[in-house]
């Protein structure tokens, strides 16, 4: 998958959300920050193509990048990649799931430009998030994020206003001594009795890929 154009490469965290997700009963997906499309292809990947992925996002050269790996892939009517912001987006239908490896950066941190539209949390912020959300989301929609563990937990304070419920949360670590460096998030409208919780370890101590990681990504790598 080409990445040269845009800011975000591909990337662990995007391969992991994509490859966690639960696809049950999903038709409609919007892809929030697609980047190079990788989230929206691995969904079409594992949904067989039978699915409508809305990808949107605001960086010029990012999209133009997702629309050709799009063409170029087996599943190019699956996904329709938009330059689009989340608050501007609007769709006929709401969302089965709603997926995003959503920008989380505060203000103040110096990247590249490209880099600092796609990753500071300035271009959408949580509470934006979530605003955004309300007007494309039904009922029953799933919300998939990954993020910094520190920055999931201000995410979890503003859902839980919005009424987003936690279902699963899955704590990702590089290596099993390590803090976690990630959580994946998955959030419903629907109150549940309980939460799944999961831990993901990438690497062994040998820095190989631990079992569990190959068992959830095998599928996404030509060699693992």
């Amino acid at each position: 998958m080409a990445h040269d154009q845009t800011a975000m490469k591909v990337g662990t965290d995007g391969i992991l959300l994509a490859a966690w997700s639960p696809l049950h009963n999903i038709k409609r997906v919007l892809d929030v920050g697609t980047g190079t499309g990788l989230i929206s292809l691995i969904l079409a990947q594992r949904l067989a193509g039978e699915v409508v992925i809305d990808a949107i996002d605001i960086e010029t050269d990012a999209c133009s990048q997702a629309q050709q790996n799009v063409a170029h892939s087996p599943w190019p009517l699956a996904v329709n990649v938009q330059l689009q912001s989340m608050q501007n987006h609007r769709s006929t239908q709401s969302y089965d799931l709603v997926i995003s490896n959503p920008p989380y950066f505060s203000a103040g941190q110096v990247f590249e430009e490209k880099r600092q539209q796609a990753r500071h949390s300035a271009s959408l912020n949580a509470q934006a998030f979530f605003a955004a959300l309300a007007k494309l989301a039904h009922q029953n929609t799933q919300l998939a994020v990954i993020l910094p563990c520190d920055v999931a937990e201000q995410w979890l304070l503003l859902a839980a206003l919005d009424d987003w419920h936690l279902v699963r949360r899955a704590q990702v670590h590089s290596f099993a001594n390590k803090p976690a460096i990630r959580s994946m998030l998955l959030l419903t409208k629907s109150p549940v009795s309980c939460c799944q919780q999961e831990q993901i370890l990438i690497y062994q101590q040998d820095k190989s890929y631990s079992p569990q990681f190959v068992d959830l990504c095998r599928y996404l790598y030509l060699k693992m």
